[in-house]
């Protein structure tokens, strides 16, 4: 992921073309942009089901311990000052 500030350090990775006219691109107005997007993945909206239905993980086949949130992240809840004297 970068963060670019100018167009100049995001056209090192991508012509700025692409962007929409609001982000200084040519490619068209958000709103159009967004109804294009919307309009595609309607049409695709077979496919993106059968692909829900199908297209599972078998979680036994996975090597190791599952992971849960709180091997990823530590313990939570409430931890209270410890005062030493």
């Amino acid at each position: 992921l970068h963060m670019h500030t100018s167009a100049e350090s995001a056209n090192k990775f991508f012509p700025i073309e692409l962007l929409p006219n609001e982000s200084g691109g040519k490619a068209g107005p958000i709103r159009e942009l967004h109804e294009q997007n919307m309009k595609k993945l309607e049409a695709n909206r077979d496919f993106f089901l059968e692909d829900e239905r199908t297209m599972r993980v078998d979680e036994s086949l996975r090597v190791g311990k599952s992971k849960t949130a709180t091997d990823i992240f530590g313990v939570e809840g409430s931890f209270k000052k410890l005062d030493i004297d």
